[in-house]
Parts: C-alpha cells; structure tokens; sequence
C-alpha cells in the first residue's frame, strides 16, 4: 500500500466553538451559551482526516506554532490516522486559530487569526518526495488563507499545481471568503492547473461576478478548470459539473444541524473519495452532500465524521436532478 495517496495543504487552525449564540454581547457584558470547546480545525486537515476516515492514506501539509495550540493540532492529526512529519512547527508565529460562532440554526461565524498559516509557502510541501511515496492527488485548501501561497497574483501556488501536473498528480482546489475582495486576481492563475474547483456558491458568485449555478461553472471552465467544478450550496445542495457537459442539482438532506463547521471540508472529502474510487459525478455529488450532512449532525469540523460505509448508506437517499 502507498505510505501516500493524498496530500491535503493549506490551513492547520484550532477552533473554539461557541453555541448556541443568539446574540452578541454588549460591551463590557457577557453572554452565556450552551457550550464552549476546543477543535481541530482549518480546510486541510477538516477534508484530509475525513478523507483518512474513508479509507486513504493521507498526508497533511501546513504550518502549526510551538504553542498549546501547535500541539494540540499535532495530537489531532495523529487522533485521525495521518502522519504529522509534514506539519511543520513555526516559532515564529503562534497557531492560527478561529473563534467559531454557532447559532440556532448551525450556522457559523468566524473571528480568526493566520497566524502561522501566513507563513505557509509552496518550499513547505516536498512535493518530490510526496509523489514518491504514493501521492497522487493534491488538495490544497483554504486558498485566500493562506497568504503565501497567494502572492500579489496567485503565483506561488500556480506553480506548486503546475509542478504537481508535471508529476502526474490530480490537482483539487478549495477555497475561503476573499475578504480583500481581489477574488479572480489572486485565483485566476491557479484555476488554470486545477482539475477539480470546488468553492462555496457564494465564492464561486465573488469570483466570477455571477450568480446561477450553471452560468458560474461555465465561467469557471472557462478560466482555466480542466475537469470537474462542483458548487457547495449549503442547505440547497450542491450543483456540479463536468468540462464535458454534464451538470446535477443534488438537494442537501434534510438533517438537524447542530454545528456546520467543516461541512464544506466534507463535502469535498466525500466528492474525492467518491471521484478516486472511480464512481461518476452524479455519484461523487451524492456522496458529497452525504459527508456534509454527517459532519452537521455534531459538533466540531470532525466530530461527527462516520465511516465510508455509512456515508454511502446515506447517500442512497437522494433524489438528484440533471438540469
């Protein structure tokens, strides 16, 4: 078996989650709510430690502090099964982390630091080596995060995609709220090697300046995504696309959300697993919306994460539409 088969990157962040919320206190005043806890968090591991959960072998790749949260994060990642030799511990900065705002409806909000995830660069990710141990996809998450894979333009990681390319990797994007509002100017280099988008309709929306679900995946292929685009919708569902042509609105499942954090992260988990294991984009989407609708039924971005299995038991319920 390969020590490898999928390389998440990007942002390693500890989440302290509040719930429920109902409103924010007044200064100098206090709000008390249902819970307060600590959780592993950020783009990367949220898709990797579901994708490890789902039967690969996953390597995450980023930068954590030499603080309580860095080895918290550190112990996280060998809780859910992967190796943490490619964290690496940055002394220079502390741990990125999020305070994380739930609300009755299990919709977050999010006050957040980069910390160490600022210093984050393609030189972090031994590429080389990765592919030599099995790696044949790279995901790289949580892009508007990560200061130094952006760059002025997008270069950095445009590049670190093109190397992955050359080396015969599948390249898989995900991305975070651009609150710069520089949207295309800082992606647009990437889209041009990557084989699979999948952003939030909202950032889709910020990227290409539109708002249908069919029209923004055109768009996007049209900027440069090669292969696959699937569009995380929340509690709509999830519209995916091929560059061939074929389009799905899959409906999200009707469940009890108690925290939403990380559902985007496995919704992703659960489009790749499905997409490497060799099931058709109908199929990947389903598996995707089932994945999102487990990790929102617990606290926590991994929480609530089940097995393969029972994702595809799942996901058995859906009554897609082609459109």
């Amino acid at each position: 078996m390969a020590e490898v088969e999928i390389i998440c990157i990007g942002n390693i962040v500890a989440d302290c989650v509040s719930r429920v919320v109902s409103k924010m206190p007044e200064k100098g005043r206090a709000v008390y709510v249902q819970s307060v806890g600590l959780y592993g968090g950020g783009s990367a591991p949220n898709a990797g430690y579901a994708l490890a959960k789902f039967g690969f072998q996953v390597a995450v790749v980023g930068r954590v502090g030499t603080d309580a949260f860095g080895d918290f994060l550190i112990e996280e990642a060998v809780r859910h099964g992967c190796n943490p030799q490619y964290i690496i511990r940055d002394s220079s900065a502390g741990s990125a982390a999020a305070q994380v705002i739930v609300d009755s409806d299990g919709e977050r909000s999010f006050i957040a630091a980069l910390g160490a995830t600022a210093n984050f660069v393609p030189d972090d990710v031994p590429l080389e080596t990765l592919k030599a141990r099995g790696g044949k996809v790279l995901h790289s998450a949580g892009f508007f995060a990560t200061t130094g894979m952006e760059g002025s333009d997008g270069t950095p990681l445009a590049g670190l995609f093109e190397r992955a390319s050359e080396l015969g990797m599948l390249t898989s994007l995900d991305c975070a709220w651009d609150d710069s509002g520089r949207w295309a100017q800082l992606i647009g280099k990437v889209l041009k090697h990557t084989d699979i988008f999948c952003p939030s309709i909202s950032e889709a929306r910020g990227i290409t300046g539109l708002s249908e679900p069919r029209e923004i995946a055109t768009k996007l292929f049209e900027l440069g995504v090669r292969k696959l685009v699937a569009l995380k919708m929340g509690a709509e569902g999830s519209f995916v696309a091929s560059s061939t042509g074929e389009t799905y609105f899959v409906p999200a499942l009707e469940v009890k959300a108690v925290d939403g954090t990380g559902a985007g992260d496995a919704f992703i988990a659960g489009f790749l697993a499905a997409h490497l294991r060799g099931m058709g984009l109908l199929e990947a989407a389903k598996l995707g919306n089932a994945a999102g609708a487990v990790c929102v039924q617990a606290l926590g971005a991994t929480g609530g994460m089940a097995s393969w299995d029972e994702v595809f038991r799942l996901s058995r319920m859906m009554t897609p539409s082609e459109i």
